[in-house]
C-alpha cells in the first residue's frame, strides 16, 4: 500500500535518500510515524532514548517520557522496525540544566518553561554529540515545526503546519547553528493525520493520549521538589490599590494569570497581576489589569542579525512575540535591546504575561529572535517583574 502520510517536496528536499539520520524517540505517536516517514524517505535511522529524570523514588505517571514503560515501547518499537536502539542517561545534566532552575524560579516567583532549557541546553547538544559519534549526518525528533533552507544556504526554525500542534516555542531557544543539522518529519503534518497514519502503520500507540504535564512533575505536583517549603510563606493577597483581600499560600503557587485557586470571594472574577517577592505579596486584579503593552526580556539572543539591536519591522514584515506555548502571539510595533536585554512594544495588549516564561518573536512563522521575560507593563506604567 501507498505510504499513509503525504511526504511533501519540501520534506524530501531536507533529506537527501541514504541519509544518516539519528531520531530521539519516547514511545509515543509522534515518534514512531517520524521514524515511519525517516524510513519512507529511505534514510538509515538509528534511535536513542533519553533518561532525563530517575524516578527511583517517586510514583511515575504511565504517560511520562522517560518511564520505564516509556523507553520500553521506544525500544519495542525500533526493534520492530528494524532500527538500532539507544537508551542515553542524561540526568545529571537535566538535574543541573533544567530540574534546579525550574526550582530556583519558583523559589524567585518566577513561572519557568523547563522545556526551553531542556531543548536548548540538554536534549539538542547531546543529540548533535550522539549523531556525531555515530557518524550520522541529521538528528531528528517528533516536534511539530520546521527547519527550512533560505535562498543564501542559511537554515532558520519555522512554525509547524499545525496551528494546535505547533511546537516552534519550545525549540525557540535552540541555538540557530544546529538547525542545519535537524530534520522534524511531522513539521509539514498536522496531528489528526499523523494519528491517521499510525493507525493505517499498525502502531499500537496510535490513540494513546498525550500527556500535558511537565516530564518530571508526576501527575502535576510539583511539591516533592520543595522539601523544604521554599514555595514560599505565606503572606498577603491585595488587589491593586493596594486593599488587603486575604492570605496566599507561598508565591511559588501562583503565576501571573492564574484565576482558580486563588481562595477569595469578590464581586467579579479575579487574576494574578503580579508577584511581589520582596515583599511576599500577590496582587490581583481584573482581567483588563492584567493587560500589558511593553515587554522585557533578558538573555536576548537574535537569531537573525536584522534584529540584533532594535527598530521597527520593515519591508511589511509581521513581527509577533509569543510569550507562553499557547498563546497566538501579540504584534510587534518596535523592540529597543539594552545590553542584553531587549524591551519590545506591542501593537495590541496580552494578558497574562508572566516572568520566566520564554519569548519568541517571529517574522511570519521564522523565528528571529528570543529571550526570558522579566518584566512587563502597560504604557505608562511602573514595569512588573524583576525590572
Amino acid at each position: 500500500m501507498s505510504f499513509p502520510l503525504r511526504i511533501t517536496d519540501a520534506l524530501r528536499r531536507a533529506v537527501e535518500p541514504g541519509a544518516s539520520v539519528l531520531l530521539g524517540i519516547s514511545g509515543g505517536v509522534d515518534s514512531a510515524v517520524s521514524l515511519a516517514v525517516l524510513q519512507e524517505l529511505g534514510c538509515e535511522v538509528h534511535t536513542v532514548t533519553f533518561k532525563n529524570f530517575c524516578y527511583a523514588e517517586q510514583e511515575a505517571s504511565e504517560k511520562a517520557c522517560c518511564s520505564v514503560e516509556a523507553i520500553q515501547d521506544a525500544r519495542a518499537l525500533a526493534v520492530d522496525r528494524g532500527a538500532s536502539h539507544a537508551v542515553r542517561d542524561v540526568a545529571p545534566a537535566f538535574a543541573a540544566q533544567v530540574i534546579q532552575p525550574f526550582v530556583d524560579d519558583y523559589a524567585a516567583a518566577r513561572t519557568p518553561n523547563p522545556c526551553l532549557g531542556c531543548n536548548s541546553l540538554v536534549r539538542f547538544p547531546e543529540l548533535v554529540r550522539l549523531a556525531d559519534q555515530l557518524g550520522c549526518d541529521l538528528v531528528a525528533t517528533g516536534h511539530y515545526a520546521r527547519t527550512i533552507a533560505a535562498a543564501d544556504g542559511s537554515v532558520w526554525l519555522h512554525r509547524g503546519v499545525d496551528p494546535d500542534k505547533d511546537q516552534s516555542y519550545f525549540l525557540s531557544h535552540v541555538e540557530p547553528e544546529v538547525w542545519s543539522r535537524v530534520v522534524f518529519p511531522l513539521g509539514w503534518s498536522r496531528k489528526p493525520e499523523v494519528r491517521e497514519a499510525a493507525r493505517q502503520l499498525g502502531f499500537t500507540v496510535a490513540d494513546r493520549p498525550e500527556s500535558q504535564e511537565i516530564c518530571f512533575v508526576p501527575d502535576g505536583d510539583r511539591s516533592f521538589l520543595f522539601p523544604n517549603g521554599s514555595m514560599g510563606a505565606p503572606g498577603p493577597i491585595v488587589d491593586t490599590a493596594g486593599r488587603h483581600l486575604g492570605e496566599h499560600r507561598g508565591l511559588g503557587h501562583y503565576t501571573v494569570g492564574q484565576r482558580r485557586g486563588l481562595g477569595i470571594a469578590h464581586t467579579e472574577p479575579l487574576y494574578v497581576v503580579a508577584l511581589v517577592p520582596a515583599h511576599n505579596r500577590l496582587v490581583v486584579g481584573t482581567r483588563e489589569e492584567t493587560a500589558v503593552r511593553r515587554l522585557a526580556c533578558d538573555g536576548y539572543r537574535p537569531h537573525d542579525p536584522r534584529y540584533a539591536d532594535g527598530g521597527e519591522p520593515a519591508g511589511g514584515a509581521v513581527v509577533a512575540a509569543q510569550v507562553r506555548h499557547r498563546h497566538r502571539g501579540a504584534r510587534v510595533a518596535a523592540w529597543r535591546r539594552l545590553g542584553d536585554r531587549l524591551h519590545v512594544d506591542l501593537v495590541e495588549p496580552v494578558h497574562g504575561v508572566a516572568p520566566g516564561q520564554g519569548l519568541t518573536l517571529y517574522e511570519d512563522d521564522r523565528v528571529v529572535a528570543c529571550g526570558r521575560l522579566v518584566a512587563s507593563s502597560a504604557v505608562g506604567d511602573t514595569e512588573r517583574g524583576e525590572a
